[in-house]
């Protein structure tokens, strides 16, 4: 994809979501995801059409909006650990516990106090042709994206910035590892990202197709910068705190590296 940064700043622009008019915005963008274009949820449990569970008040959230329309077109959030209740499990480890791989989990030295999940990640097609309707007739954006007048071209530079998010949370947070449940349509977009989660059990339907995984986050920084220095870019320019944190990750490979006896 290229110059996806420059493209990224044109149109878009990432931050975490801290006012409860920012939550609210990322709140209805779930609703039109997870309620009216997928149904995984009841839209009459939302009158207020803003999806939200038991999780939002232990989770922090972030958003990417449109620049022109100021429109939040896509959110995710990570559920942090509750320090105070370390045994509180996660929405992963309710759903999907009992299938979970303890082999698998016992190779990642992680603790229940520096790993979080990765949840409600959502890009709203409906929101992009709204925008579109909205700026068709507006004569000052003939130019408006990249290549014609249909913002839903913009769907891979807003996931990319979701995911550039998430690293800026989790450096915030002292979160040290990632837990998701992904479809395998988004797993092999992270993939081809150089963004390698191992899963740790089988694929299950809950909200479609899903399976879990886990990752260790200086894992994925140290590969997205070997693998997609053009990621790596938007990365450290969205998030702030990927370069620094992917130094100090190489110099401790590097030290393991040199500890290394030939034989």
């Amino acid at each position: 994809m290229p110059n996806i940064t420059d493209s990224f700043h044109t149109h878009l622009e990432a931050s975490i979501a801290i006012s409860e008019t920012q939550k609210n915005a990322a709140f209805k963008v779930r609703y039109n995801v997870y309620c009216v274009e997928r149904g995984y949820e009841d839209q009459t449990k939302f009158p207020d059409r803003m999806e939200r569970d038991e999780f939002d008040n232990e989770s922090v959230h972030a958003v990417v909006r449109h620049r022109k329309s100021k429109s939040t077109v896509g959110v995710v959030r990570l559920v942090l650990p509750n320090r105070s209740n370390p045994d509180r499990l996660f929405p992963i480890e309710r759903y999907f516990g009992s299938q979970f791989n303890a082999a698998v989990l016992n190779n990642f030295c992680y603790s229940r106090n520096n790993i979080a999940e990765v949840s409600r990640f959502a890009v709203s097609k409906q929101t992009l042709l709204q925008i579109q309707k909205q700026l068709a007739g507006a004569a000052e954006d003939r130019n408006f994206d990249l290549n014609g007048k249909d913002p839903t071209l913009l769907l891979p530079h807003i996931s990319l910035g979701l995911i550039a998010m998430l690293f800026a949370l989790s450096d915030e947070h002292g979160i040290d590892y990632l837990y998701a449940a992904m479809e395998p349509s988004l797993s092999r977009l992270l993939t081809r990202l150089g963004i390698d989660f191992t899963p740790i059990g089988p694929i299950m339907n809950y909200h479609g197709e899903r399976q879990p995984m886990i990752a260790r986050v200086d894992d994925l920084l140290d590969n997205i910068a070997h693998t997609r220095q053009d990621f790596f870019k938007l990365i450290t320019d969205v998030s702030g705190i990927s370069a620094h944190r992917h130094q100090q990750t190489q110099e401790k490979s590097d030290a393991k590296s040199s500890n290394v006896v030939a034989v």
